[in-house]
């Protein structure tokens, strides 16, 4: 029962982080009518991804959810057997 207690408080935790980035996101469209991408990660000639905070927030939340549904949904199957 704790178990299950503290994977719902991780999921509105996780989903919080994708909220806030979502809000960012849009805040950032409504005001500057566009998203400013700024960070820049390369090494030498080959670029990844340009993004935001906002992007970090979002991608942060997702990942997290999944590593959660993954880990307690094996947990919880085997608790019920």
């Amino acid at each position: 029962r704790r178990q299950r207690q503290m994977c719902i408080r991780d999921r509105v935790y996780f989903l919080s982080f994708i909220f806030a980035g979502a809000i960012g996101n849009l805040f950032d469209r409504l005001y500057y009518t566009a998203v400013p991408d700024f960070i820049d990660l390369h090494v030498n000639n080959f670029h990844w991804f340009i993004f935001n905070v906002a992007d970090i927030f979002i991608s942060f939340g997702v990942i997290c959810l999944i590593l959660v549904e993954l880990i307690f949904d094996k947990y919880l199957v085997n608790e019920n057997k």
